[in-house]
């Protein structure tokens, strides 16, 4: 992740500029053009788009990974992930509910049964502000025209998915990119547990939504 305040600035001003921060990304992952680092070198930066899962019940639950990598890794966070290309496709990008209901299976082990059976729904917009998460590609990345040592900011959706019953009772699976799953409290997570900033926030305001 970049710390240079004046960085993250200008990678912020680009994608506000572009005009990019839609409900539905029309690809994995935007070009904001060349960025020249503190020490000469030029970089391709992108804003790759993600999603994440809010799983609630109506008994104040909600369902929580612990991070297996960067950034926040060991520390709380929503399951969730990146917006790819369709399953067999070379150009259609997911859907966004249908990428956060995949991160949510892949990452908690929940039943497909169970999502089939939620009600799911956008919580506010797509969110692009986030400075403190720009990182560097450590390799080629798969769908997307992101290289190795390439730059990308994160923007993210939130949707609330709505579990019938008591998650504490749902059989729940740690994958992918979880070490963790567990179900907690809404009302009893704190900030400093999470690993991504923005996260608890989310939580709280797809907790006091009705749909």
């Amino acid at each position: 992740m970049l710390v240079d305040p004046a960085l993250q600035q200008e990678i912020m001003r680009r994608i506000t500029t572009a005009n990019i921060c839609v409900s539905q990304p029309l690809r994995t992952a935007d070009s904001l053009g060349l960025l020249v680092m503190p020490g000469g070198n030029e970089v391709s930066v992108y804003l790759r788009h993600a999603v994440d899962a809010v799983l609630l019940d109506d008994a104040g639950h909600v369902v929580l990974i612990t991070r297996r990598n960067r950034p926040g890794m060991g520390l709380v966070a929503l399951p969730g992930g990146f917006i790819d290309l369709k399953h067999g496709s070379a150009r259609l990008v997911e859907q966004p509910a249908e990428a956060a209901l995949r991160e949510a299976l892949e990452e908690t082990g929940i039943s497909e049964n169970t999502l089939v059976a939620a009600n799911v729904n956008a919580v506010g917009t797509r969110v692009c502000n986030r400075p403190f998460d720009i990182r560097e590609a450590w390799d080629d990345i798969a769908g997307t025209p992101i290289k190795k040592g390439d730059l990308f900011a994160v923007s993210t959706q939130a949707f609330c998915v709505r579990i019938p019953g008591n998650l504490s009772t749902i059989p729940l699976k740690a994958g992918d990119d979880a070490s963790h799953v567990r179900v907690e409290e809404v009302a009893a997570l704190r900030a400093e547990d999470f690993g991504v900033p923005d996260h608890l926030a989310m939580i709280r305001q797809a907790a006091a939504w009705r749909f």
